[in-house]
């Protein structure tokens, strides 16, 4: 393992890129990855709720870490933690304590612990410890202005509001998934059986719109801050059973909504949800797109609250692994599209298990510069998706031939690229090209990057000393 890939890998884990650092350690040779990898592994797998995955690889490795490898059964138990394998998970925070026991981490941890088991005598001795080591960081959990499990919650006016909304558009509450009152977590989830018009079982979060996120200040579209999520659900779909096979629908809408608040960060459409493994036994569906609600009324997309704000519903569309990185390396719009050419164009998302892979048959190109090399070079506001040619993404030959047509959608920069050599019969071919993002092209030629902002119907090629003109 060279310096410049393990500081690639830390600096995505700083950057709270889990999916990256995942997809790069996992392109590694074998013997490239150290039990530091490993770890570093684990770490991004645990960051995104897979903590059975994340364990796994940290049993794969004990052979090869020091028994008093303080960090390593830290890692250990943060995951019997988070798959709520306490008498475990303590264990490890016993071994931790045993190396260092200053280590005011994991007395946190055993305090989270404490809590969960309900156990006051434990949580007292834990939280003292944590107050005696660093008082800041005790404040900050446990002190009057933390914020341990407590997420945001509707006013009772708007709450009202929003249920008001829910039965006029979307139809009458049928009942409360049974798991979602439970620790007195505000975000709920409802169900709404089929009626003559809907053929489809619809589940609903109720909560998650009272957290208002930040919205970086480029992103056109603000007023989605506040946001519900939905789903579609065949009408067979068994919603009185708790077996994972059919809870998974309604603890995912729940969980998502959770990570929201707690990573303080916001969902729009066309972004992706990775959950590491399959949802449930019974299924291979491993993620989910957000999508803008389709085929209903306008008014049912988005809620008014008595103050002025706006929830917006958004639809939750389960994905296979392969379609979430076709996603990543195209566009939302590109797989949108293949997924309504596959299910027509009644397409609602609706939850099928065994629904064919859209993407299954699709093949990794090998690209000329590879996705962990792309480095973000390209300050943009905007909408950032272009056209280029496979002539330049993999046989990375220089853009000799750029130009600006009128966007096709919301997400389209207008921008397309060639070599300049594509014949017709290659660029008939749509195989042959992808969507990509501005960034990405820029990494490949950064000579582009002053002319991005040339109006559309600009028109601009190489000369012979290697200088854009204008046509």
């Amino acid at each position: 393992m060279n310096d410049e890939i393990f500081n690639e890998i830390d600096e995505l884990l700083f950057n709270k890129k889990y999916e990256s650092v995942i997809e790069l350690i996992e392109s590694l040779d074998e013997d490239e990855i150290s039990p530091q990898i490993s770890m570093m592994l684990s770490y991004a797998y645990s960051c995104i709720e897979n903590n059975s995955k994340a364990l796994k690889i940290l049993l794969s490795v004990s052979d090869d870490v020091d028994d008093d490898d303080l960090m390593y059964h830290f890692s250990l138990a943060n995951c019997y933690y988070g798959l709520h394998k306490y008498l475990s998970a303590l264990k490890e925070t016993d071994k931790c304590i045993e190396i260092d026991e200053n280590f005011v981490d994991v007395w946190v941890l055993k305090c989270y612990i404490a809590l969960d088991k309900d156990d006051e005598n434990m949580f007292e001795l834990a939280s003292k410890k944590v107050k005696e080591l660093d008082e800041e960081t005790w404040n900050e959990c446990f002190g009057s202005d933390s914020a341990v499990d407590e997420l945001a919650i509707y006013e009772p006016d708007e709450l009202k509001a929003v249920l008001k909304h829910i039965s006029k558009y979307f139809g009458k509450i049928s009942k409360l998934a049974e798991f979602a009152d439970e620790d007195d977590n505000p975000i709920n989830v409802i169900y709404i059986e089929p009626d003559k018009q809907k053929n489809y079982i619809t589940v609903i979060t109720v909560g998650l719109g009272a957290y208002n996120p930040d919205i970086p200040e480029d992103f056109d579209g603000s007023d989605c801050g506040r946001i519900e999520l939905v789903a579609y659900l065949p009408p067979d779909w068994d919603i009185d059973s708790i077996d994972i096979n059919y809870s998974w629908v309604a603890r995912c809408l729940q969980a998502f909504g959770a990570m929201i608040q707690f990573d303080e960060t916001w969902l729009a459409p066309g972004h992706t949800i990775s959950n590491g493994l399959p949802f449930a036994p019974n299924t291979k569906l491993n993620g989910a797109i957000i999508a803008d609600l389709i085929f209903v009324d306008e008014q049912a997309k988005k809620c008014l609250l008595p103050n002025g704000d706006t929830v917006s519903f958004y639809q939750f569309i389960p994905i296979y692994e392969e379609e979430m990185l076709y996603k990543i390396n195209n566009s939302y719009m590109d797989l949108f599209d293949r997924l309504s050419e596959t299910f027509g164009l009644s397409y609602r998302g609706a939850i099928d298990i065994k629904r064919p892979n859209v993407c299954e048959d699709m093949k990794e190109k090998d690209w000329a510069i590879p996705k962990s090399s792309i480095g973000n070079i390209l300050e943009w506001t905007g909408p950032d998706g272009c056209f280029a040619t496979d002539k330049i993404m993999v046989e990375n030959k220089q853009i000799r031939f750029m130009y600006r047509e009128k966007p096709e959608n919301e997400y389209d920069s207008g921008w397309r690229f060639m070599a300049g050599d594509e014949t017709e019969e290659y660029m008939n071919n749509v195989d042959n090209m992808g969507i990509y993002s501005l960034n990405t092209l820029c990494n490949y030629d950064i000579g582009i990057i002053d002319f991005l902002d040339s109006p559309v119907g600009t028109i601009l090629y190489r000369n012979k000393n290697g200088d854009f003109v204008k046509s």
